[in-house]
């Protein structure tokens, strides 16, 4: 699964969990629950990450600038970031779309972010 590895343990253990009627099968219903309750948490990431990126583009014009990354940055007493060097370097090993804008979108964003450690990681 997805290259994991899950101990036969875990494994029943949450087919228990997600098998209501208890008769050892998953069945529609039940699939249908669960796969509710993965969108669902999908959205709701979805929309922290709009949130986050949103606290970053501090004019709303759908791109967080070196300026912008310094202020947010600055604000939340971080030592990455001090130096508008610092943040134009962070950008530019974020600005992934070739156009050298020296510039974040919101897919850069969401991708770094899916990566890990966001702006403090680059």
């Amino acid at each position: 699964m997805l290259g994991m590895v899950i101990p036969e343990k875990d494994l029943h253990h949450m087919i228990d969990h997600i098998d209501k009627d208890g008769d050892g099968m998953i069945n529609m219903e039940e699939f249908e629950r669960l796969y509710e309750t993965i969108i669902t948490e999908e959205r709701d990431e979805e929309e922290d990450m709009k949130e986050a990126f949103n606290v970053f583009d501090m004019n709303g014009d759908g791109f967080i600038t070196v300026e912008e990354l310094r202020s947010v940055l600055t604000s939340l007493g971080l030592r990455q970031g001090r130096t508008i060097e610092d943040c134009r370097l962070m950008i530019k090993k974020v600005d992934k779309d070739g156009d050298g804008d020296g510039m974040v979108d919101y897919k850069e964003f969401r991708q770094m972010m899916k990566g890990g450690g966001g702006f403090a990681a680059v």
